[in-house]
């Protein structure tokens, strides 16, 4: 899938520092573009957990396009998203002798297809008539302009189950690299996962920006089971450490008085804004959570520690020690919270509107 200015670095901030890289230019991406990648591969990847699920609970005779569609809402809601989205049906049709689906997710429409005895779910149809149209793909790291400390930028939701399965990967690189980059966690410019989200992001922006060196303690902890009030205990702070920066970055940037417009004036769809670092977001062309972005440039990468390594390595004019370090052991972490689930090193599930 993809800010005025953060001061929230790990180690420093790169516009007042002497070694900052000297970044290309960010070319202009084309959303619609972007979009059509992300649905397919979102598509693709709701196929294979659909195909890797158990279907003894569906019908296995030929039922109704109603009863297909509740079935396959609630065997979405129930194994696949699991509370971290919700699933509805918008409309359903026979269509070349399957029902078209019309989901609703978080908001996010697409159209899939399922066998008329509800056995089968296919999140998309390839149209076999037509010539494809050609994407342009995010580029591999070695492609990306190198430096000799490179700035890392990674874009999430701070709920999104897709955010937190990459945040899990990369702390270790973090810890490992330490001020060989230039490292911050940003927020996505619209917020699917409720206040919560918001109050959860302005908490964290202002961990970064004025007390960065217990961030990663603070994120790790909270990474665990998603309560903040731990996470803060484990970092060693309370919240009037933070009270002051949060008022004051949540009235310069209306979070709350944006989410309360009755009118949703400016909500991107039916989410509402997270304008803290809205002009990165436009400046990288960020759309959803989550984005790696690296020395200007969106980079596609794995979300295990191992791959995330690899991936900024890469940008490195000359790697130091640390890209060294062998990581496999770690695994690979699953979306969501805690640190005891291990799923494929997904590249393409995300959290987008």
């Amino acid at each position: 899938m993809e800010i005025p200015k953060s001061e929230g670095h790990i180690k420093a901030d790169y516009k007042h520092n002497a070694e900052q890289p000297d970044v290309k230019e960010n070319k202009k991406i084309n959303n619609n573009t972007i979009w059509k990648i992300i649905s397919a591969v979102l598509s693709i990847f709701l196929l294979g957990s659909f195909l890797a699920g158990d279907f003894s609970a569906l019908n296995t005779d030929s039922i109704t396009g109603d009863a297909v569609a509740d079935q396959t809402i609630e065997y979405l809601n129930k194994n696949i998203l699991q509370g971290q989205a919700t699933a509805i049906a918008k409309d359903i049709k026979e269509s070349n002798g399957l029902y078209n689906l019309k989901l609703s997710i978080n908001g996010r429409e697409m159209d899939s297809y399922v066998t008329k005895d509800g056995k089968l779910l296919f999140p998309q149809a390839i149209d076999l008539t037509t010539a494809p149209q050609t994407t342009s793909a995010s580029p591999a790291s070695s492609d990306i302009f190198k430096s000799s400390r490179p700035k890392v930028e990674l874009f999430v939701m701070s709920h999104c189950p897709y955010g937190t399965q990459i945040e899990k990967g990369i702390i270790p690189v973090v810890k490992e690299l330490g001020d060989k980059i230039y490292f911050e966690i940003k927020f996505v410019n619209y917020a699917m996962h409720g206040k919560k989200e918001l109050e959860e992001q302005l908490r964290q922006y202002c961990i970064q920006k004025e007390h960065k060196d217990k961030y990663l303690t603070y994120l790790g902890k909270f990474l665990e089971n998603g309560d903040s009030q731990e996470a803060l205990n484990t970092a060693g702070l309370a919240g009037k450490d933070l009270s002051s920066c949060i008022n004051e970055t949540d009235t310069q940037y209306k979070v709350t008085e944006l989410f309360d417009d009755q009118k949703k004036s400016e909500w991107v769809g039916s989410f509402p804004p997270f304008k803290v670092q809205d002009a990165d977001n436009k400046k990288y062309g960020i759309a959803g959570s989550p984005t790696l972005v690296i020395n200007g440039q969106q980079v596609q990468s794995g979300r295990d520690a191992q791959s995330l390594l690899d991936t900024i390595c890469g940008t490195f004019t000359n790697k130091p020690r640390g890209c060294n370090i062998d990581m496999t052991t770690l695994g690979n972490p699953g979306p969501g919270f805690g640190f005891n689930t291990q799923g494929g090193s997904a590249t393409a599930a995300g959290c987008g509107a």
